[in-house]
């Protein structure tokens, strides 16, 4: 059920109410699970002044908004996206942008997109009011904006704000949050505003990746699944599979076996927590043994599955 809490300025949602609050904060958009569980949804939601920053998980799903201003009563807002878990693009004026780890993406709603959430996700958004950018910015906005932190200081400042700011959000005040709201607006003019050139996803390998990482997302519990099978799908030579992936500095068998995990613990948070279980689990994401996922799973997390799985429940 959706309520407001902490003097009104947090609004959550959670399973079947999810898609019912994303279109009263977000606008006329329209949401796509296919046979994903729409069960697995959650959202916070608060003010930031004039600003508004969102938390959401859900399962995969395609967000689809073509007329996202269509009432009066709906917002109009320049939008960020934060990826912060799975794999995610979006398709906007005939540019395919990769949502990425560490990285930011910014759009106008008001042009029609498409958002595929091609696994489960974890995002941070930001909607900004439009009149607090620079009309110059806006208008560059005819395409998604993308930075990425390892690149650019001022995305890696706005992406730790957004983060901190989530955890901490019962514990600031009007004043407060207005402060922190009117900071992120400065960093993103800073970042998008006139006489800076607009980054367009247009080059060749940022394109391969998004593909790449589409097809991991739909395969990934092929024990099989191997670069030069990648490669053979995507019709590339292996060699540029993984130049794809050096922006990132990833390999491919990294992000696969990454992207595995963060699977597992989401899906170890919902599951009963006995060894048969998850052993099906491992299974189920490819993982040849239950040994070898318990080895990686404690080398990425620093605690056994079944350690997780207990302290989910605490």
């Amino acid at each position: 059920m959706r309520f407001a809490a902490d003097h009104r300025h947090v609004e959550t949602a959670r399973g079947r109410e999810f898609a019912g609050l994303a279109r009263t904060l977000f606008g006329n958009v329209r949401l796509d699970f296919g046979g994903a569980d729409e069960e697995k949804s959650a959202m916070l939601s608060a003010m930031l002044g004039a600003c508004r920053l969102t938390r959401l998980e859900a399962d995969r799903h395609v967000v689809f908004g073509e007329r996202v201003t269509a009432g009066p009563e709906d917002p109009d807002a320049i939008k960020l996206i934060l990826q912060t878990e799975g794999s995610a693009s979006i398709g906007q004026s005939g540019v395919q942008a990769p949502v990425a780890a560490n990285a930011l993406v910014i759009y106008d709603p008001r042009r029609p997109y498409v958002l595929t959430n091609s696994a489960p996700v974890r995002q941070l958004l930001l909607q900004m009011p439009r009149q607090a950018l620079p009309q110059a910015a806006v208008e560059r906005l005819a395409a998604p904006f993308t930075a990425h932190a390892g690149q650019d200081g001022m995305c890696g400042i706005l992406l730790s704000l957004m983060e901190s700011t989530m955890q901490e959000i019962g514990h600031l005040d009007e004043a407060q949050r207005s402060s922190v709201g009117q900071t992120m607006i400065d960093l993103v003019r800073t970042m998008i505003g006139e006489g800076r050139p607009q980054r367009l996803v247009a080059d060749p390998l940022d394109l391969l990746l998004a593909r790449i990482k589409a097809f991991i997302a739909g395969n990934i519990a092929r024990p099989d699944l191997t670069v030069a099978m990648i490669a053979r799908r995507m019709g590339c030579s292996v060699r540029y599979v993984y130049r794809a992936f050096e922006a990132e500095r990833l390999t491919p068998s990294d992000y696969i076996w990454d992207l595995r995990l963060q699977l597992a613990a989401a899906k170890l948070r919902e599951a009963g927590g006995h060894s048969g279980e998850i052993s099906g689990i491992a299974f189920a994401l490819g993982f040849s043994s239950s040994a070898h996922f318990s080895r990686a799973f404690r080398t990425r997390y620093a605690v056994s599955p079944s350690q997780w799985r207990k302290a989910a429940l605490s």
